[in-house]
This record gives C-alpha cells, sequence and structure tokens, in this order.
C-alpha cells in the first residue's frame, strides 16, 4: 500500500497543489486546502514574530515538512504509535524537529517547559476524536488551558473547526469561544476557512 512507503509524503504534498485549485474553483467552500492551511500557519507565524511551532496530530509529518525552513523550532505530537515513529524517522536528520508520540495531555506539559518564548500552536480538532468517533471532552479543554495559563503569550490555531460539531461528546465552536473567552478575557477567537485562531482581543 502507497501509505506504508516513504513516497507517500511526496505523492500527498503534489496532491495539495490541484487541492488547492480545486477549492477556488468551487468557491471556497467550508473546508480549507492544506497550503492554504500552510499559508496561514506561516503568515500568522511571521505577523507575531514566533520562531517555535508545536502541532498535535502529526499525522504523515505535512505541517511540518512545510515549514521545516520556516521556525526555528518545531515540536509535534503524535498519538499513534506508527505514525510518530514514521515521522521520527523522515525528521531525523533535522535536529530543530522533536516529535514525541503520546496523548498531548501527558506530552505537552513536557513541551511547554521546552519553550523559553512565545510560540505558535497548531492544533487539529481531527485529533481530539471528531472523525467518526465519540469524542474526548476533556482533551481540547485541557489542552487550552495549559498553553494559556502558560507564562508565554503563545497564539493557538485549530484546525479543521468544522469538526467542532457539539454532538458526541465534543465541543462546539460557541463552547470554545465562551470558554476561551470567559477563563481568559484577553483573548480574542474567531473562526476564518475552517480554522480557529485564537489571539488577543484588540
Amino acid at each position: 500500500m502507497l501509505q506504508r512507503t516513504p513516497f507517500y509524503g511526496v505523492y500527498k504534498a503534489i496532491g495539495h497543489y490541484p487541492d488547492y485549485w480545486y477549492w477556488i474553483l468551487r468557491g471556497r467552500p467550508e473546508r480549507s486546502p492544506h497550503l492554504l492551511k500552510q499559508k496561514v500557519v506561516r503568515e500568522y507565524g511571521e505577523n507575531f514574530g514566533l520562531k517555535t511551532l508545536v502541532e498535535t496530530g502529526t499525522y504523515y509529518g505535512e505541517m511540518v515538512a512545510a515549514m521545516k525552513r520556516r521556525f526555528e523550532r518545531i515540536y509535534s505530537i503524535e498519538f499513534v504509535p506508527e505514525l510518530a515513529e514514521r515521522a521520527q524517522r523522515k525528521f531525523a536528520a533535522e535536529p530543530h524537529i522533536k516529535i514525541f508520540c503520546g496523548d498531548s495531555r501527558v506530552v505537552m506539559p513536557q513541551v511547554l517547559a521546552l519553550l523559553t518564548a512565545p510560540a505558535l500552536f497548531w492544533l487539529d480538532a481531527g485529533y481530539y476524536g471528531w472523525i467518526g468517533k465519540v469524542g474526548d471532552q476533556q482533551r481540547l479543554s485541557a489542552e487550552l488551558e495549559m498553553i494559556l495559563s502558560h507564562p508565554y503569550p503563545h497564539i493557538i490555531l485549530l484546525d479543521d473547526a468544522r469538526g467542532l460539531t457539539g454532538r458526541d461528546g465534543v465541543p462546539s465552536v460557541a463552547d470554545v469561544k465562551n470558554y476561551v473567552e470567559g477563563k481568559f478575557p484577553r483573548r480574542q477567537v474567531r473562526v476564518e476557512y475552517d480554522i480557529m485562531r485564537v489571539t488577543f482581543a484588540s
């Protein structure tokens, strides 16, 4: 199977280009293509002067690969051991990239302890169990609590915000917005192109 070969990452990367143009031809529907996600991550890093990227849901390492020359340090957390091991092999020659394996609620404190400045967090809503599974009500709130309570003013981007349906134990977009802005009044939450952006209230 192609997914099990070293060439799958290249195959996926090439596929992002027709996917992006097809998205434009369809009138920019809710689900945003990966090239747009890369652009958003890159722009937020540049606009806020962030040198470190932290990701949950490494998957096949597509975002890490796209950003490896854009950030001085990249930490990515993957729950599935096989995918984490694959990414560790893929980026073994990149000393500024570290792939962690495990539940983000356990691993995130380790990553936060490594940070010495504000970072950009790229969180994957799919990682919270909404794709065809019963979600974990506590995972997202636990991550947000840890990140937003950390001493540094981090910026958070949450991918696949449409997955926050409010069903089967998964919080809704309104739930997350009310939680963040209620508990952290200096913060502002908005969704654009299926990406939730947690920044600062103007």
